[in-house]
């Protein structure tokens, strides 16, 4: 008969090869923000201190173009236009954007009066 050999793996080593297997296989973790789109109240609250939604398109969308979707950004209708008024962010460029810029924006600037 075999003999049985109890090899202890630690959890978070088998956690991390789990995870490069379905990374390989294209699967994405459930709290992944690949693919998700978020309005302006919530980027407003994870990304930008509760700031004004005027706010946010004056010193963010407005003074950094590269953001806007039409400049290969991560924010569709910045502003209302003909082209469309909802505003639409995708999170995880944005997310990533304003961890890589969050140094270069005006956290103190005021809105005109």
């Amino acid at each position: 008969m075999a003999e049985v050999l109890d090899l202890p793996i630690p959890v978070e080593t088998l956690t991390g090869v789990v995870d490069q297997i379905m990374e390989k296989r294209g699967y994405v973790p459930a709290e992944s923000l690949v693919g998700k789109t978020i309005k302006m109240k919530e980027f407003s609250e994870k990304y930008c201190g509760k700031k004004a939604p005027n706010w946010i398109r004056l010193f963010i969308f407005d003074e950094f173009p590269e953001v806007n979707v039409k400049n290969g950004g991560w924010v569709v209708n910045p502003r209302r236009t003909e082209e469309g008024s909802k505003t639409i962010i995708f999170e995880k460029p944005a997310a990533e954007w304003m961890e890589k810029h969050r140094g270069e924006i005006d956290w103190n600037a005021k809105l005109p009066q």
